[in-house]
């Protein structure tokens, strides 16, 4: 075998890798998410307190409408979501994004950051409505510079992402990587209930 011939196949095997760990987090939907390792929830020394949101920003939501940090009122923990329209895990977990959205309200903000905001802004649109998300679940551009902190937690490399933080901007548990749909409901009842 020639050098350039096992060039080839070492380029050749790092894109067919790279394309299945694309694969995997699409298909994590069905198997669970995956947490990254973080301080674990469970040692949390305080309780959550209510507070407000814990990045300071201006953005816009998918219909024009100014959203700032200040949007969310005081809520005990905030729930951020890095999605995109051309992800099929993403897109089929949006109804149980709406349930747990409009179930947790009164405690929780949900602030979802949509990577492909400047190119299928319709598109989320139109599933936002289908999927019946309610008013609290505010979309923004993910490139939305102040949002720069919060893209940085949920960047994984893949999505849909996930971090729950508390007022003071910590994370509450893990990230969370992959489709979590109805199953965040039970992760913020346990964070919820934590005192």
């Amino acid at each position: 075998m020639t050098v350039k011939t096992t060039k080839i196949s070492i380029i050749a095997l790092a894109l067919s890798l790279s394309a299945a760990l694309l694969l995997a987090a699409c298909g994590a939907a069905e198997t669970g998410p995956v947490q990254a390792e973080t301080a674990d929830a469970a040692e949390a020394a305080e309780p959550f307190v209510t507070g407000s949101f814990p990045v300071t920003f201006t953005a816009e939501d998918l219909y024009g409408n100014p959203v700032t940090n200040e949007s969310f009122g005081e809520k005990r923990l905030f729930f951020v979501h890095y999605w995109a329209t051309w992800c099929p895990p993403c897109v089929a977990e949006m109804p149980d994004l709406a349930k747990i959205a409009g179930d947790y309200a009164d405690e929780v903000g949900f602030l979802a950051l949509l990577d492909d905001y400047g190119g299928n802004l319709q598109g989320a649109r139109n599933l936002a409505e289908s999927s019946g998300l309610p008013d609290t679940f505010i979309m923004v551009d993910a490139n939305t510079p102040e949002l720069a902190p919060l893209l940085a937690m949920v960047q994984s490399g893949y999505v849909p992402t996930s971090v729950i933080l508390d007022p003071n901007g910590e994370m509450a548990g893990s990230q969370l990587i992959g489709a979590y749909g109805e199953k965040y409901a039970g992760l913020l009842d346990t964070l919820l209930n934590e005192e």
